[in-house]
């Protein structure tokens, strides 16, 4: 059975969980470096290596979600654990004041991030046949579903954070988790949606593994939060351990599947560099629009998280046009066309990047600067993000076997999780030193650091196409004998 758009009808109920799921995380993450430099007042530094952490290990932690899944709970339950373990971080970070109920709060929300996404991608992906040209169009509505929960989550929270302060603010994250869970729970349930896992053994010993995992997983995450000089060391080896799983999946396959496993691999390391410029908006952006740019657009207040609101408007402008597009595409070889589109994502970010130095140009004016350029940097990213990561959300089901795909797609949001701690490091070039600087001072340094940041850009893109190539050379073979 076909629903909107021809697409199955458990689309909507995936697309509507994430909505909420999205809500919630957003107005944790949309806010979480103004939480941290306007009232706890920690330096820039600090602020960037807390919040490229936290990012981090919310889409690194999905690899151990993916595995649970398709060892000991399936899908569905795994889903909906995800959303309970939410619904009670979000409950911590609203009542919380110290900063180790912060680092609580923050492992929480990582634990149940990485439970949900990658199940529900995984499900999703399950409702289309392999080779089915409608899975990249019903990725991008997916995303779309997304991008919704994101305008809410940075739209409505800085209103809230403004009215009644910023823990009352995170508790209505919560709320956001209450509809997620049982929109799944009853969507999945009438519309009989079926797990990926075929889970053996006993129903006790799984969950009592699975309850071992998720808290193992959760002491992980406080200490990597809570000291950040066991970050580094601990996001090297997951990205190395990452690697060596992939590599060791297509050591054990052979022919075209084997060369589609190498390719995956190769995009996740283009992936790292495209997310590592891209939570720049939650990092030194947010920062810099707070500080050293105009605070109204056409005479309304615009704080940092409403330029994060017009990227996701953005998302479903572009994201309408290029659903129709991908749905009428039939590449036989997947892997060429997806690193095709990753490569035309850096080129985008390093135009949006150059459009922000543009605007830095004018450093020497006095007053705040202007916002226009800004903005547009904000919408050329929207259109990025569209060709990479549905993109690459559907080519983790397409290029893996079914038996691993839960764990794939895991390791493809390993891959954000890097960009998101690489994130991190690029934001040091644009942090501030000292706690007096005027505004002449302010726009000269962050000039200096936009300079930096639009050259790394269009590096990463060179290095996009080689990846590109490398990947065309070992597949076309087996692409022109299909």
């Amino acid at each position: 059975m076909r629903g909107i758009f021809s697409h199955p009808p458990a689309l909507a109920v995936f697309f509507s969980t994430e909505m909420w799921e999205r809500y919630g995380f957003y107005v944790v993450q949309s806010l979480l470096a103004l939480y941290l430099s306007l009232h706890f007042k920690l330096p820039d530094t600090q602020t960037y290596g807390l919040v490229g952490s936290f990012t981090a290990l919310t889409y690194i932690s999905p690899i151990v979600g993916g595995w649970l899944a398709d060892q000991y709970l399936g899908q569905k339950r795994t889903v909906l654990a995800g959303a309970v373990v939410l619904f009670l971080s979000y409950i911590v970070l609203a009542s919380s004041h110290s900063l180790h109920g912060l680092d609580l709060a923050l492992a929480m929300i990582a634990i149940g991030t990485g439970l949900l996404k990658p199940n529900i991608s995984s499900l999703l992906g399950r409702q289309y046949k392999p080779g089915d040209p409608m899975r990249d169009s019903a990725f991008t509505i997916f995303y779309m579903g997304i991008t919704t929960g994101i305008i809410l989550g940075t739209l409505l929270p800085s209103k809230l954070q403004i009215w009644f302060g910023w823990h009352a603010t995170f508790l209505s994250a919560s709320f956001g988790l209450i509809l997620a869970f049982f929109i799944f729970l009853f969507g999945t349930r009438i519309l009989k949606v079926q797990d990926y896992a075929n889970i053996q053994g006993s129903r006790l010993v799984n969950y009592g593994v699975a309850l071992l995992g998720i808290i193992v997983l959760g002491i992980i995450c406080f200490v990597v939060l809570s000291k950040p000089a066991v970050a580094t060391t601990f996001f090297i080896l997951v990205v190395a351990v990452s690697a060596i799983f992939v590599l060791s999946v297509a050591c054990k396959e052979k022919g075209f599947q084997r060369r589609k496993s190498i390719s995956f691999l190769l995009l996740c390391g283009v992936s790292v560099m495209f997310w590592a410029f891209y939570f720049q908006m939650f990092l030194a952006l947010t920062l810099f629009i707070t500080r050293a740019v105009q605070h109204k657009v056409f005479g309304i207040l615009f704080p940092a998280p409403y330029y994060v609101s017009l990227e996701s408007f953005g998302m479903i402008f572009f994201g309408l046009i290029l659903a129709k597009v991908w749905s009428r595409m039939k590449p036989k070889n997947i892997a060429v066309v997806v690193a095709v589109k990753f490569s035309v994502a850096l080129f985008l970010m390093f135009l949006a990047y150059g459009s922000i130095l543009l605007t830095m140009q004018h450093y020497t004016q006095p007053g705040l600067l202007a916002s226009w350029l800004i903005l547009l940097a904000y919408l050329i990213i929207s259109l990025s993000e569209l060709m990479l990561s549905p993109v690459g959300l559907a080519a983790a089901t397409q290029l893996s076997r079914p038996q691993v795909v839960s764990t794939m797609m895991g390791v493809f949001f390993v891959s954000l999780g890097a960009g998101g701690f690489l994130s991190g490091k690029l934001a040091d070039i644009a942090a501030l030193h000292g706690k007096s600087h005027s505004l002449a001072a302010i726009k000269l340094d962050y000039f200096h650091a936009f300079e930096k940041l639009t050259t790394m850009a269009f590096g990463a893109f060179i290095v996009g196409l080689i990846v590109a190539g490398i990947i065309y050379l070992i597949t076309h073979r087996f692409a022109r004998a299909a």
